[in-house]
C-alpha cells in the first residue's frame, strides 16, 4: 500500500515545503535564512512553517534529512571498502549540487530517520571490516566528519590551487623550502585527486587498526623460580 505524503496545515505537502526551503537556503544562502524568508519563498504564511516544523532548527534539520536521501544506502553484498567509498562519494555529490545546503549536515548530531539508516550503514561496513564494537562509535565518527570535512573544504575554496598572493607569501619567507619545492604539484593538483586520497587513506587506516584488533594478545611469560625467590628475599629485607 502506498504510504500518502505527510501535508502540513492549509493541505500543503511537507516535502514540497522542505524542497522549496531547500532551494531558497541554495539561492540565499544560511546567513539570513529563516522561517520567514522560507514563507515568502513558498508563498504561504510563517504559522504554516512553525506548525509544521517548531522553528527554524526544525525547518533547517527536515531539510538535512532531505539531503540524506540522495544517499543510496549500498547493498549489502559488497565489500566494506567500497560500500564507505559509495556513500562519501555521494556527500561529495551532494556538496557540488547544494553548496550552501551542505553545511547543515555538519551542524546535527542526528538529522532524522534517513541520516541514522545511513550511520547504520556506516557503522556496519566498520563492523565488517573487523572492528570491534566499542570501537565503531568513535571511528565511525572520525571518518564521517573526515569525508564531510574534506567536502565542504572543496566547495569553501580550501582546495583552491594557490593564488597570486599565497604565492608571494611563501616565496617572501625563508623557512619553507620543502613547501616552496612542492608548489609545482599544488599547481597541478586536482579535486578528485585529494578526494581519492582522502579515501584511501582513512580506508588503509582501518584497516590497519582491525587488523591490530585481530591479533591474539600475548600471555605474560611467567617469572622465573628465581625472579619468585628474590623477590621473596627482597619482601623479607
Amino acid at each position: 500500500m502506498k504510504t500518502k505524503p505527510t501535508r502540513g496545515k492549509r493541505g500543503l505537502i511537507e516535502a514540497d515545503l522542505v524542497q522549496a526551503s531547500l532551494m531558497e537556503v541554495e539561492r540565499g544562502g544560511l546567513d539570513g535564512f529563516g522561517l520567514r524568508c522560507a514563507a515568502r519563498a513558498i508563498g504561504c504564511d510563517v504559522a504554516t512553517l512553525s506548525y509544521r516544523f517548531g522553528s527554524k532548527e526544525g525547518l533547517e534539520r527536515a531539510i538535512a534529512d532531505r539531503l540524506h536521501h540522495e544517499v543510496a544506502r549500498p547493498k549489502p553484498h559488497m565489500k566494506w571498502q567500497d560500500r564507505l567509498s559509495e556513500m562519501a562519494r555521494a556527500y561529495r555529490k551532494i556538496a557540488k549540487r547544494y553548496p550552501n545546503a551542505f553545511r547543515l549536515l555538519l551542524r546535527f548530531w542526528s538529522t532524522g530517520p534517513r541520516e541514522l539508516q545511513l550511520g547504520e550503514e556506516w557503522h556496519r561496513a566498520l563492523l565488517d571490516a573487523g572492528l570491534r564494537e566499542a570501537d565503531v562509535p568513535a571511528v565511525g565518527f572520525a571518518t564521517y566528519a573526515a569525508i564531510l570535512g574534506v567536502c565542504a573544504g572543496e566547495i569553501d575554496g580550501l582546495l583552491n590551487k594557490p593564488g597570486a598572493e599565497a604565492l608571494r607569501e611563501i616565496e617572501g619567507q625563508s623557512d619553507l623550502p620543502l613547501t616552496k619545492k612542492l608548489l609545482p604539484i599544488f599547481a597541478d593538483l586536482g579535486d578528485d585527486e585529494v578526494f581519492d586520497a582522502a579515501i584511501k587513506i582513512l580506508i588503509s587506516g582501518i584497516e590497519v587498526e582491525a587488523a591490530k584488533q585481530s591479533r591474539p594478545r600475548q600471555k605474560p611469560l611467567p617469572r622465573s623460580a628465581t625472579s619468585r625467590r628474590v623477590t621473596r628475599a627482597d619482601r623479607q629485607a
